[in-house]
């Protein structure tokens, strides 16, 4: 079952060019694979994005500890 519109033409620069169902369904499913591909790359990067923003906020909370206990110890040490 093919279908078929009427044949339409694209003004692209100095050229035209007939366009079909068939070609603009093809053109349609070549974009959704790349942008399959784009969207599966972007949640891989947020998720080693997220590995490091975990890791950034354990560093945060010790450094933080270690702001709270250092004059507790400079007492007991002095």
């Amino acid at each position: 079952m093919e279908h078929t519109l009427a044949p339409r033409t694209e003004k692209s620069g100095h050229e035209e060019e007939e366009i079909d169902l068939t070609d603009v369904w093809a053109r349609l499913e070549k974009h959704e694979a790349e942008c399959t591909l784009r969207y599966k790359r972007i949640e891989e990067k947020l998720g080693e994005q997220k590995v490091l923003m975990k890791a950034l906020d354990l560093k945060i909370w010790g450094l933080a500890i270690l702001i709270i206990i250092a004059p507790m110890v400079h007492k007991f040490l002095a």
